[in-house]
């Protein structure tokens, strides 16, 4: 009875240390991620229309990050399980540390989509990698819980970066912008190099390591279940991916907002999410994560699907937080039931596939909402890929029925 009683404590509670470690690495996607959405949105449309891109170019601008994204964020999840995830961590926090201050030499079109390719690689190094530490460190059952509780405040600098974005650039001063962006990053490094810490995983030889970072990739990559949920979270990134690059045009061109407002906006969506997915994340530990995942991509379709009859800012801001609200719900869950299908072994290579599926999404979605702004307006935009999303709910919804893992 006390050997079962402990291992029940074990799997809920995390020793001192693991929680340690949790709270620095809360703290440096708080910061990393406040940085890059300061250089994200609204300021990244904005300043490309400024130096003279049309809307087709502005989707290939935005998705410039994501694509870096599609290529490095599975070799960078593979290559953690192999060599650790402190020197993956520790890469990809001076990267967003480094390339804000890109910026400020930019003047013409191509050179802001070579510095926004490379600006990709900080989250798409550091993103699968942090996914597969927080699993490392959460307790099973609480693995919802821990990994919406990472998301939240990685997600409260997301919700600050806009609104602080809005306000540097209301005069115009994009440069501005771009320097507070690199003063905030640069404690990231500090942060995870000063807090990493031996994580009991001996260098492997290097054709040893390679055999396994091989064939982690190939194990990862034919689980079924996996690239389906991924499909489905590719889903919500297209929108994602369309709303970061037009709602800013729209509010300004069509609706007459101010850079101010968008700010606001953008920032009261990630707030909205913010303050639900912790909550989303414990439902999942409790409820499942299949349900979740069919039930926020839903929510996410109609929102943006609504968003092209808004005609105020206060329309607009309730279409919104109902995505936001869908936003919380689905990614609270997808995390989780990638971590709840993989061995621990693989982590990193089951996050980076994860993250390399829905940045192909969350590219198409500019690209593609770009050339259909271009040829049907806004409104049709954002219908066609308020469709395409809701069509993938269902396609997870079939494909997943009996699944595995749909618990913690």
């Amino acid at each position: 009875m006390a050997s079962s009683a402990t291992a029940a404590h074990s799997a809920t509670a995390a020793p001192e240390s693991a929680r340690t470690a949790y709270i620095r690495l809360c703290a440096a996607g708080f910061l990393a991620y406040c940085s890059y959405a300061i250089c994200r949105t609204p300021l990244l449309p904005l300043f490309a229309r400024d130096l003279g891109a049309d809307v087709r170019l502005v989707g290939l601008i935005v998705s410039a990050s994501t694509v870096t994204g599609i290529v490095l964020k599975l070799p960078a999840g593979a290559l953690s399980d192999i060599l650790g995830r402190r020197p993956l961590l520790v890469a990809g926090a001076l990267v967003f540390a480094a390339m804000p201050f890109a910026y400020l030499g930019i003047s013409a079109l191509a050179g802001l989509i070579v510095v926004r390719a490379a600006h990709g690689s900080a989250t798409a190094i550091f993103g699968p990698v942090a996914s597969a530490r927080l699993s490392d460190l959460a307790p099973p059952t609480r693995r919802g819980a821990w990994l919406s509780t990472y998301s939240t405040i990685q997600g409260a600098g997301q919700a600050v970066g806009p609104i602080v974005a809005g306000y540097l650039i209301a005069g115009g001063r994009f440069d501005v912008a771009f320097v507070v962006a690199g003063v905030v990053a640069m404690a990231v490094p500090v942060i995870v190099f000063s807090g990493a810490t031996n994580e009991g995983r001996p260098p492997a030889p290097v054709r040893d390591g390679w055999t396994r970072f091989a064939h982690g990739i190939v194990e990862v990559a034919r689980d079924r279940l996996i690239l389906v949920t991924s499909c489905a979270q590719a889903g919500q990134f297209i929108l994602h991916g369309a709303l970061s690059a037009f709602l800013p045009l729209y509010g300004r061109e069509i609706l007459g907002l101010t850079s101010g407002q968008l700010g606001w906006l953008f920032g009261l969506q990630t707030v909205t999410t913010l303050a639900s997915r912790p909550i989303m994340g414990t439902m999942s530990d409790r409820l499942g994560r299949r349900g979740m995942i069919i039930v926020g991509v839903t929510l996410c379709s109609a929102a943006v699907a609504l968003v092209s009859q808004a005609r105020s800012f206060g329309s607009l801001i309730g279409f919104i937080l109902v995505y936001a609200i869908g936003v919380a719900v689905s990614t609270a869950a997808t995390s989780a039931f990638i971590t709840d299908l993989t061995s621990r072994a693989r982590y990193g290579a089951a996050h980076g596939i994860f993250g390399t599926i829905y940045d192909v999404g969350d590219a198409l979605g500019p690209i593609a909402a770009g050339l259909l702004v271009a040829s049907v307006g806004y409104a049709r935009m954002f219908q066609i890929v308020a469709a395409a999303a809701a069509m993938a709910a269902v396609a997870f919804w079939l494909l997943s029925r009996g699944s595995r893992g749909t618990t913690a």
